[in-house]
């Protein structure tokens, strides 16, 4: 019993309760704003050179572009755990704008990422249940930094529909979801097919790739088996400000339902919890 009540009075100190004032009418939370007019500019940016650009600016464009939808990915992920907008038609079409710059289809981190690596992640192979975000091998040993980028590449739509066949509710608005999506990339295909590419398709891909590699330091090499002490965190002011806190990953793994804009305070109940080699200072 009272071992009971110890754990419950820790689970009670790690709640996070946003203040009223803020939450939004039309979103959920006030501080998406940035993120949402960030996310919406950087499409209005592709939709202009997609109908006015030159193939050549276009050419050019496609490293810009991607470094900028680089800062979009995090978007995309914080908006998978927690929806931006009370109206869920909001949500759908901010989905297919955010799909369509990050290369993940709506629904696609919900199933590969909230229930899949979340659930596994402190399980990695040989184990029979082994995170969707692996970084062993199937033998346990370590993958490097390039290799497990291209395997998620690779391998993430097998995990999606394999982790979808056990959520089919998830995995049925997944699949209605490619239809719209295939839709839109359908109809910039066959009005501006070399622009669409170069525009929206190779940069996504370009993005995708990147937020593979750039989620390997979250966890590799750490094999504990508690929240606590199974993530690095990178506690870098600047860096949080682009990623929505997305350093804060212990937390964020604490907590995976709590709104990004309220994980400095759960990252600060915790801190002194994480093992001290785990909190990285530095940008990169």
């Amino acid at each position: 019993m009272e071992a009971s009540q110890a754990a419950g009075s820790l689970e009670a100190s790690f709640r996070i309760t946003a203040a009223p004032d803020r939450r939004g009418t039309i979103l959920k939370y006030k501080a998406d704003r940035g993120p949402i007019a960030y996310g919406v500019a950087v499409f209005m940016l592709r939709l202009t050179l997609w109908a006015l650009a030159t193939p050549l600016i276009c050419v050019i464009s496609v490293l810009p572009l991607a470094g900028l939808s680089v800062f979009i990915a995090p978007i995309n992920h914080h908006h998978q755990h927690v929806n931006s907008f009370r109206a869920a038609w909001l949500n759908r079409l901010y989905d297919l704008l955010l799909a369509l710059q990050c290369g993940v289809a709506p629904y696609g981190w919900v199933l590969h990422h909230n229930l899949g690596h979340h659930l596994h992640y402190l399980n990695q192979p040989p184990h029979e249940s082994p995170d969707e975000s692996h970084w062993t091998r199937a033998d346990g040993t370590k993958m490097g930094i390039f290799a497990y980028s291209v395997h998620l590449f690779l391998h993430h739509q097998i995990d999606m529909v394999r982790v979808g066949l056990r959520h089919p509710r998830q995995f049925r608005y997944f699949l209605l979801m490619k239809l719209p999506l295939w839709g839109l990339i359908g109809v910039g295909l066959w009005l501006r097919p070399l622009e669409t590419v170069l525009v929206f398709l190779l940069p996504a891909l370009l993005t995708l790739f990147h937020t593979g590699w750039a989620t390997y330091e979250h966890h590799a090499g750490l094999t504990q088996n508690d929240h606590l002490d199974a993530s690095r965190n990178r506690d870098n002011r600047l860096y949080n400000a682009l990623t929505g806190n997305l350093g804060l990953h212990t937390a964020h793994h604490k907590r995976p339902g709590l709104h990004w804009s309220l994980l400095p305070e759960l990252h600060e109940k915790i801190r002194d919890q994480i093992p001290e080699e785990q909190i990285i200072k530095s940008f990169w």
